[in-house]
């Protein structure tokens, strides 16, 4: 009777345990159902959200009226650079040296016209004196003393002004020195009114390198700009350690802007693609470029900045040549990317 018993528990159990193993296979497969609904709904942009993979879709009818234009990227190579950094440096100083020079030149010559009008009366009046003594000698001792003091002035003005020179040498260098102080230099004229702006750029003293006869520089991401060398600058850079040299370029960078110049290193080359300006879009100060997946799929790369260059930039890596970008309408994808984000969360949020 009790092996009856047990029987039976244990067949009872048996069919506790069948009706909870239905029950959870029943809900797993629901949930299952579930996922596979809403990743068959989920836009390209949930997917490339979960893959971190910014991307986005434009049907190419979408594409043609919106005038979004793809082109493959070209292979090319590009000579390797160092970086060097620098200043663009404020004009006041040398205006300074401008008006203090002028002002003791001005010195100098009333001190020279004084001196010649008191050496003249004192020749007069020694003159005069000999004569019989046509003149007092204290008339005569007068005379000789305002022309004494008249020398010493005009030697005064001549050395302040010689003073100035040597020291606008020691800081701007001889050439410098020469537009400063020569009237009517259209070289620094052209300083004066912006048409052209004057650098200090200093080179990296882990490089042996020689001051190139033109480099590029770059600022606030702005694309290349080439400046050309001046001198080398007698001084260094308060911030920066290395040899220091002064450049002149045509560009709008305002004074105190700290700026990068890029050397090139001769016979090094380095082998990759160029993204053109056009296909650069900024987002979050990064430079972005959309490439072409399919026929309607676009998704967005970070450009590296390492190496800038006119017109765009040059990149060894992220991007393959043979591969589409947009050369046109980047900036619409940009906002259509967004736009579709904003829509995705807004439905999620509905779902929840």
């Amino acid at each position: 009777m009790s092996s009856l018993r047990g029987t039976k528990l244990v067949l009872a159990l048996l069919f506790l345990i069948g009706v909870v193993a239905l029950l959870v296979w029943g809900f797993m497969a629901s949930k299952s159902e579930q996922i596979t609904e809403r990743q068959g709904t989920e836009t390209p942009n949930q997917a490339a959200a979960m893959n971190s993979l910014p991307t986005v879709t434009v049907s190419p009818e979408a594409q043609a009226q919106s005038g979004i234009l793809v082109k493959p990227l070209a292979a090319t190579s590009y000579q390797t650079e160092v970086t060097a950094y620098g200043t663009v440096m404020e004009m006041q100083p040398l205006i300074d040296f401008r008006t203090r020079y002028a002002a003791a030149l001005s010195a100098a010559q009333t001190a020279r016209a004084a001196a010649m009008a008191s050496k003249a009366e004192y020749e007069r009046s020694s003159s005069l004196y000999a004569n019989n003594q046509n003149v007092s000698l204290k008339a005569m001792q007068v005379a000789q003393a305002a022309f004494i003091t008249d020398q010493a002035k005009t030697g005064s003005a001549t050395l302040n002004a010689n003073d100035i020179q040597a020291s606008a040498r020691q800081q701007f260098g001889e050439r410098l020195m020469h537009w400063i102080f020569s009237p009517g230099s259209r070289q620094f004229q052209s300083l004066l009114t912006r048409q052209k702006v004057l650098l200090r750029i200093t080179m990296p003293l882990s490089e042996n390198l020689v001051a190139p006869a033109t480099l590029h520089l770059t600022a606030y991401n702005h694309q290349r700009v080439p400046a050309t060398l001046l001198s080398a600058s007698p001084q260094s850079d308060p911030v920066l350690q290395g040899r220091s040299f002064f450049y002149c370029a045509d560009t709008s960078f305002a004074a105190g802007t700290r700026i990068v110049a890029y050397l090139p290193v001769s016979n090094q080359f380095m082998h990759g693609t160029f993204i053109p300006s056009g296909a650069i879009v900024w987002f979050g100060g990064q430079p972005w470029a959309y490439v072409r997946l399919d026929k309607d799929h676009f998704a967005r790369r970070a450009v590296p900045q390492q190496s800038p260059s006119a017109g765009g930039f040059f990149v060894s890596d992220v991007f393959k040549p043979g591969e589409a970008v947009v050369v046109n309408g980047a900036q619409l994808l940009l906002s259509e990317e967004f736009s579709a984000q904003i829509k995705t969360g807004e439905e999620s949020g509905d779902d929840d």
